[in-house]
């Protein structure tokens, strides 16, 4: 099943994954390959985009072959064992590009 958490150094963990599962740190400092672009991220943190542009525009960062089969690859997993998406982000209004992905990978043929 494919399920999310955050670890964040300074508040620790959400849910903290069991031992089998199996971790992605879908984070830009890990240099995940389905992180959002410095430029992308910068731009919502700086406010100069809102959550739905935000969301377009990460959208379409990942409209992309490499992207697709990482996704691919995770959602295959996913059928087998728990698969968590953490990223740093703890924002309880689901702001965060976890959720994006997920949602994406979910609906993914």
């Amino acid at each position: 099943m494919l399920k999310e958490t955050f670890d964040n150094r300074f508040r620790g963990w959400g849910e903290k994954p069991p031992a089998d599962a199996v971790v992605i740190h879908v984070m830009r400092s890990y240099g995940h390959l389905l992180s959002p672009s410095i430029e992308l991220l910068t731009d919502y943190q700086n406010k100069r985009i809102n959550w739905a542009q935000f969301i377009t525009q990460f959208k379409k960062e990942m409209d992309n072959e490499r992207c697709k089969m990482e996704m691919k690859k995770i959602k295959e997993r996913s059928k087998e064992v728990d698969v968590y998406l953490v990223c740093a982000c703890w924002n309880k209004e689901k702001k965060c590009h976890r959720f994006i992905l997920m949602d994406m990978i979910e609906k993914m043929e």
